[in-house]
C-alpha cells in the first residue's frame, strides 16, 4: 500500500462508508473522517442530516457541504428538490468557483460565485452552477443509481464506461460499477473495458465487490475469465480473495477457469481463508481428477493448521477413487498432518469411499504408522478391518497394527479384521 499521504491509501478507508452512501446521504447519525494532508486526499463527515466532502487530487480541490437530502432532475445536472441547502467549491487552475443551493419554499434556489464575486444569472453561470454539482456527485459518488441511468439513456454503457475511468475515488467508482451491472447487461467488449477500468482501483474491498456486482448481475464467460481473475490477482488481502473466489465458484467454471482460481488461492496465506476458498471450489459439479489434484497439493504445500487440513481432506476423500494422481496428492496433503487426532479422523472417512482400488487401501492403512497415538491408530486401522481381501493387505495392516505398543491394543485391531497376533 502507499504511503497514507496518498490518495490510494486514503480511499482504502472508504470502505466503511458503504451503508453511507448506500442511502445517499440519508439522515442516520454516523461519521467518517480520513484526514486530508497538504498534498491529497478524500474526506467525509455525516452526522443526521448534515454532512461535508472534500477531495484534493492533482491541483483540484474539491469541497462540499449539506444539510437534509436533495433529488435530481431528469437531466441529472440539477437539483429539482432540497431539503435545506448544499454548497460546492471547487479551485483549480488558478479559479475560486461556489455554487449555494437553498431551498425556498418548494423552489430551489441557487447563486454561483467566482473568485467571491457573485455572478449575474445568464446562460455561462448556469452551467457553471450544473459543473459543479456534477463534479461533485461523480467525485463522492452520491445519486450514483440516478446519474448511471441518465447517462445509460443518453449514451449508454460506454458513457459510464468513460465517467468511471475519470473517476478520483475508489468508492465513487465501486458505485458506478455496482450500478451499472445493476441496471445494464454487458456486452463482451464492455465486460473487458470495466475490467481495465477496475485497475484504477487500489482498496482491496472496493476492488473486490465490483468484481462481485459483475460476477452477480452479468456473469462471466470462459472467455472472460482469464482477464476477471487477472485483475483479481492485484487483490491482497485474504479475506477479499477468499470472498472472491466464493463468489467465482458460484459460476460455472471448465478447467482452465479452476485452473486460474485454484492460482489465485495460492496467494492466501491465512489457514482459514484457504480453507474456506478450497470448500467453495469443490462444489464445482465439474471439478476434474486433474483439479483437485492441484487443489489438494496446494493446500498440503499452504494450510499449516492440522484441523483446517483434515478438514479438506474430509471433503476430498471421494476423489481417492478417481485415480493414483488425486490419491496421491490426497496422500501427500494427508502427510503434512501432524495431529494422531486428524490423522486418524482423515483416514476413517477415507475408509468409507466405495471403490477404493487395493493400491490406494494400502496406502491408507500403511499411512497409519505415522500415528503415535495406540488408541488413535487402532481405531483408524478397525475402519478398513473388513476391507482386507487380498494378502497383500493384510500384510499392510498386520505391519500397521505390529507398531502399536498397548498389547490391548494390538490385539483388539488385529482381532477386528480377524488375524492372529
Amino acid at each position: 500500500m502507499n504511503r497514507l499521504s496518498t490518495l490510494g491509501a486514503l480511499i482504502a478507508g472508504a470502505i466503511l462508508l458503504a451503508a453511507f452512501y448506500g442511502t445517499a446521504f440519508g439522515d442516520r447519525d454516523e461519521g467518517i473522517n480520513i484526514e486530508i494532508n497538504d498534498e491529497e486526499g478524500v474526506r467525509h463527515v455525516v452526522s443526521g442530516d448534515k454532512g461535508s466532502f472534500a477531495l484534493k487530487k492533482d491541483g483540484l480541490d474539491l469541497e462540499a457541504s449539506w444539510r437534509g437530502d436533495y433529488e435530481l432532475t431528469d437531466e441529472g445536472d440539477d437539483l429539482a428538490a432540497l431539503d435545506h441547502k448544499l454548497t460546492i467549491t471547487r479551485e483549480q487552475n488558478g479559479l475560486d468557483e461556489k455554487v449555494v443551493f437553498e431551498r425556498d419554499d418548494d423552489e430551489v434556489e441557487s447563486i454561483y460565485y467566482l473568485d467571491g464575486d457573485k455572478q449575474d444569472e445568464n446562460p455561462e453561470t448556469a452551467a457553471a452552477k450544473k459543473a459543479l454539482l456534477i463534479a461533485f456527485l461523480e467525485a463522492s459518488g452520491a445519486k450514483a443509481e440516478e446519474r448511471v441511468a441518465i447517462l445509460l439513456r443518453d449514451g449508454g454503457a460506454e458513457a459510464v464506461l468513460e465517467k468511471i475511468d475519470g473517476m478520483y475515488s475508489d468508492h465513487a467508482r465501486l458505485r458506478y460499477v455496482t450500478e451499472l451491472t445493476k441496471q445494464a447487461t454487458l456486452s463482451s467488449g464492455e465486460t473487458a473495458s470495466l475490467l481495465k477500468s477496475l485497475k484504477n482501483i487500489e482498496g482491496d474491498h472496493d476492488l473486490r465487490v465490483a468484481l462481485d456486482a459483475l460476477l452477480q448481475h452479468d456473469g462471466i464467460g470462459a472467455d472472460e475469465m482469464p482477464a476477471f481473475l487477472d485483475a483479481a490477482a492485484r487483490l491482497e488481502s485474504d479475506y477479499d480473495l477468499r470472498r472472491l473466489i466464493e463468489s467465482i465458484s458460484e459460476q460455472d467454471l471448465d478447467d482452465d477457469a479452476i485452473g486460474l482460481a485454484i492460482g489465485l488461492m495460492q496467494r492466501i496465506e491465512s489457514d482459514h481463508d484457504l480453507r474456506r476458498a478450497s470448500e467453495a471450489l469443490l462444489e464445482q459439479d465439474n471439478l476434474s481428477a486433474d483439479a483437485a489434484a492441484r487443489l489438494l497439493n496446494t493446500i498440503s504445500d499452504r494450510i499449516e493448521g492440522d484441523h483446517d487440513l483434515r478438514l479438506i481432506l474430509s471433503d476430498t476423500t471421494s476423489y481417492l477413487a478417481e485415480g493414483p494422481e488425486v490419491a496421491a496428492a490426497w496422500m501427500s496433503a494427508f502427510n503434512a498432518l501432524s495431529s494422531d487426532h486428524d490423522q486418524r479422523l482423515a483416514l476413517e472417512e477415507a475408509a468409507g469411499v466405495d471403490n477404493l482400488s487395493a493400491a490406494t487401501r494400502r496406502d491408507l492403512i500403511a499411512a497409519s504408522e505415522k500415528i503415535a497415538s495406540d488408541h488413535d491408530r487402532r481405531l483408524a486401522l478397525e475402519a478398513y478391518a473388513n476391507l482386507l481381501d487380498d494378502d497383500t493387505l493384510k500384510a499392510a495392516y498386520r505391519a500397521a497394527a505390529a507398531g502399536i505398543d498397548s498389547e490391548s491394543d494390538r490385539k483388539r485391531t488385529l482381532e477386528a479384521a480377524g488375524l492372529d497376533d
